[in-house]
């Protein structure tokens, strides 16, 4: 999940919800009942909740040893080719890097699962790899190869990272669903997919319902909601908005409505956000163009403890429930819109009091060495 952050289209028309039970008692409030649960870990939690950790490649070796914090860790991974060749480029060989596989063993050793990220995001290599028999055959033989028997006693399982930048809701068509059928019977442990938030507001409910019975987790990508790309800056994961935009909790209500099997659904939420400069210091100023960067959650913490009172103000906005900050740096206006302990225990909670099956993380490294991240 990823991932090349300016190709996520998540726009189009939204509502605005509230908190509590809405009209038709879909949701549920993920603030109500709050407990301060400690610094828990998956392995000594109920174990109720799937946890997912998203290790991009070019993260191996920059991260700290993980052990019991997650349930699943992803291997992101190694992209497929319209002939359904797997392309073996120097991010794709660290899967035999010693210090990757030292972190499998680790997660193996606790009781989690190692899973294999196959990932293609070209609309028109997806199309012409799904419609042949021939491509679909050869990328499942040399998943199988991967899976079976690469690195420390193969992988528990694949998970599939197939993004349409056109259209999220292909991922949902004939094609796809084929491929699955073929993938389950290959036998490669437990399939996840990833989606767009806007795949699970828009998608038909048969449609959504037939692609959770061929697979064993759903991942939906909760993030990049405001990304490089658009006219106003603003938060990347909101739980809520104004009239006009999407949210997290639009995707959940989505859910819920239709009657979807929540026990298969994994929300996954950003450890970073972004960084613009911009016309104004009021939320949600127009952007200008030509310069951005991502703001890590480390990187987020560094610039908050070592500004000075006067040249930062934090703030946060209560309908997308996320914080924000800004600043001036050589007369520009700055702002940084990202995620704290408060913005994200309100997202795992929604989780929580909606009983869905779980929560991931996207990417694991972008918080540095704070594990408060793992204590909900």
């Amino acid at each position: 999940m990823k991932k090349y952050f300016f190709i996520f289209g998540l726009l189009a028309i939204g509502g605005v919800g509230f908190w509590g039970w809405n009209k038709n008692q879909f949701l549920l409030n993920p603030l109500s009942g709050k407990k301060n649960l400690g610094q828990k870990t998956w392995l000594n939690s109920e174990k109720s909740k799937k946890i997912f950790g998203f290790l991009p490649t070019w993260m191996i070796g920059k991260t700290r040893l993980y052990s019991n914090e997650m349930s699943h860790l992803i291997f992101l991974g190694i992209e497929a080719d319209e002939k359904g060749n797997l392309i073996w480029d120097i991010q794709a060989k660290k899967i035999n890097d010693e210090v990757y596989l030292n972190q499998k063993r680790e997660i193996q050793k606790n009781g989690g699962k190692n899973i294999l990220g196959i990932k293609l995001f070209d609309d028109e290599k997806l199309k012409k790899l799904l419609e042949n028999k021939e491509a679909v055959d050869n990328l499942i033989n040399q998943i199988k190869v991967v899976q079976q028997g690469f690195g420390v006693n193969g992988f528990d399982g694949v998970n599939l990272d197939f993004e349409y930048q056109n259209d999220p809701l292909a991922i949902l068509g004939n094609d796809f669903e084929m491929f699955l059928d073929e993938i389950k019977k290959a036998d490669l442990g437990e399939i996840s997919v990833d989606v767009f938030a806007n795949t699970v507001i828009k998608g038909d409910e048969q449609e959504l319902k037939s692609l959770l019975e061929k697979i064993d987790n759903l991942v939906v990508m909760a993030y990049d909601f405001h990304r490089p790309g658009v006219d106003f800056a603003g938060p990347v994961a909101p739980i809520g908005s104004n009239v006009g935009k999407r949210n997290i909790r639009e995707v959940v209500e989505k859910i819920i409505a239709i009657n979807l099997d929540k026990q298969k659904i994994i929300m996954a939420y950003p450890l970073y956000g972004y960084e613009w400069e911009t016309y104004t210091k009021e939320f949600g100023s127009q952007i200008k163009r030509g310069w951005y960067q991502m703001a890590s959650w480390r990187r987020v913490r560094e610039i908050i403890e070592t500004a000075s009172a006067e040249a930062l103000e934090v703030k946060w906005d209560e309908l997308s429930m996320s914080p924000w900050l800004v600043f001036e740096e050589k007369g520009k206006i700055h702002q940084i819109y990202f995620e704290d302990e408060k913005s994200l225990k309100a997202k795992i909670d929604l989780v929580k009091q909606n009983q869905l099956a779980g929560w991931g993380f996207w990417a694991l490294g972008y918080e540095g060495e704070d594990t408060s991240i793992w204590g909900y």
